[in-house]
């Protein structure tokens, strides 16, 4: 029997995406790479930021309101306008940092305190990017499950053992010889608050995935807020997700058939 069915499995798409975000008022990107770099480690361009990780997928959803419109002459409506159009976004935001939290649940402004920190010594030997253990001229004033500054980095220290610090994790950075390594006694802070804001600030979204084939796909919505369901986060033994949901809006000065948001797609 002959095939009836026109299928093109190339077109069929799934896979997570990456959400990132820009202040409103940002240019609207002509193409994916005025948003992040196109070779690894595939990282964003100023101003945009990532969400990222997020859990059971991300929803966009789009539709109107209608009118319908009847004429005394039939007993039904003879045709429908078009009376209101919705754009929303949901996800639940898996990773719960202190910069997500303020853009999903309208909190503050992020006031740091630097750290607390004793009197430095000196690297006896320089050090790699990846190196877990510190050559130091003296370690009386470390401490075992302390942390240590190098540089612009505050490690965990894991151990001492006569003039060395072993770190729980490695140095993100080389530091050469005689570079200064202080005892932190007390960590740095930040602090937010949340209570009865008055304006929900306009930002712009894009939302970025990859197909099978390798190529690109990207939303971009203009103008979104943050709406105002209320944000549940549930402190348990599972993790901790911060929902996010957002509204789109039209963006003045766009004309009508993209002024919410549209699509790029790369194509072969």
């Amino acid at each position: 029997m002959a095939d009836i069915y026109k299928v093109n499995s190339s077109n069929i798409v799934g896979g997570p995406g990456r959400l990132v975000w820009a202040p409103h008022g940002t240019p609207a990107p002509t193409k994916i790479s005025d948003v992040m770099d196109m070779a690894f480690p595939y990282d964003l361009k100023g101003p945009w930021k990532d969400l990222g990780a997020t859990s059971e997928g991300i929803e966009i959803s789009r539709g109107f309101e209608e009118e319908e419109f009847e004429v005394d002459q039939y007993k039904g409506p003879v045709d429908t306008e078009i009376t209101r159009w919705t754009h929303t976004l949901s996800t639940q935001l898996a990773e719960n940092t202190l910069e997500n939290r303020q853009l999903a649940l309208i909190g503050g402004p992020i006031i740091e305190t630097p750290p607390v920190l004793g009197t430095a010594t000196k690297l006896t030997s320089a050090i790699v990017e990846g190196a877990t253990v510190l050559s130091l001229a003296g370690t009386a004033d470390f401490k075992e499950g302390g942390w240590a500054k190098i540089g612009n980095q505050i490690v965990k220290v894991s151990k001492i053992s006569g003039s060395s610090l072993y770190l729980s994790d490695p140095v993100k950075e080389a530091a050469a010889a005689d570079v200064d390594v202080f005892p932190v006694t007390e960590l740095g802070t930040k602090r937010i608050g949340y209570g009865t804001a008055d304006v929900v600030p306009f930002i712009m979204l894009a939302l970025i995935s990859q197909k099978k084939d390798g190529s690109l796909y990207m939303a971009i919505f203009r103008k979104c807020k943050v709406s105002g369901d209320e944000k549940t986060q549930t402190f348990s033994k599972e993790k901790r997700l911060l929902p996010l949901g957002l509204q789109a809006f039209p963006e003045d000065g766009v004309p009508t058939e993209e002024n919410v948001y549209y699509e790029l797609e790369e194509v072969r």
